[in-house]
């Protein structure tokens, strides 16, 4: 999985939650901390977020199927865009689609 396609999908997500909520989606950029510097984002929206960037990712994330969040680290420390697009790739890489 290549984390520069996750993070401008993530991009373009957080973009959309942004424009939905009346702010500035120009904040959304690689180094944001999105629980903390985008007003439109709160994390009630990261199981939606997921499963969006998954499906666009061809990622299959089964119904009823416990989600990780890729916004914080092991520590609880919140993430960067940059940083979430990696996390989400080592959380979720190897459960792409088979072709």
């Amino acid at each position: 999985m290549d984390e520069a396609t996750v993070l401008n999908h993530l991009k373009e997500l957080h973009r959309a939650i942004e424009i939905d909520d009346g702010k500035d989606p120009c904040l959304v950029e690689d180094d944001v901390q999105p629980l903390d510097g985008l007003p439109g984002f709160d994390s009630p929206l990261i199981p939606n977020i997921v499963r969006q960037l998954a499906e666009l990712m061809g990622i299959d994330i089964p119904k009823g199927t416990r989600l990780k969040n890729p916004y914080v680290d092991v520590d609880n420390k919140k993430l960067t865009l940059r940083q979430v697009a990696k996390r989400f790739c080592e959380l979720y890489g190897k459960k792409e689609k088979s072709v």
